[in-house]
């Protein structure tokens, strides 16, 4: 059995219930998302990603950041950038910015694997919303 410092317990237990709380929450957007209007869903997907990142250490934080920048000019992310801002509809935009969430995520993966975690949680967060 693997022993746990309590600090390193108490630290991992909060943060189990920091994505549970986020979770449940986001649970509770999803439902309302069924009703909600484009522009609505937007601003859910960015809050469930402000939420995920609210809850990340400073050294998390700063790696997420330092990863962004990097990737700010790969083609991949201009593009779908791009799609962003030229999207006619709020529809077209809904798509956009789905397809701008996954090209983020897989190009910070690729920048760091040691935020595939983080990663991870921000997809959990967003796939909540965006049934």
């Amino acid at each position: 059995m693997i022993s746990l410092s309590p600090k390193l317990a108490i630290h991992s237990l909060i943060g189990a219930l920091h994505l549970f709380l986020c979770l449940l929450g986001l649970l509770c957007s999803q439902l309302q998302a069924q009703t909600q209007s484009p522009e609505q869903t937007l601003v859910a997907m960015e809050k469930c990603r402000d939420q995920v990142i609210a809850g990340l250490s400073f050294s998390e934080k700063m790696k997420m950041k330092a990863a962004m920048s990097a990737i700010k000019s790969k083609p991949d992310f201009v593009a779908a950038n791009n799609a962003v801002k030229n999207a006619s509809t709020p529809e077209e935009q809904i798509a956009a910015k789905k397809t701008l969430a996954k090209v983020k995520l897989d190009l910070i993966t690729q920048q760091d694997s040691s935020l595939k975690p983080v990663v991870e949680k921000i997809r959990i967060a967003q796939s909540t919303v965006l049934r």
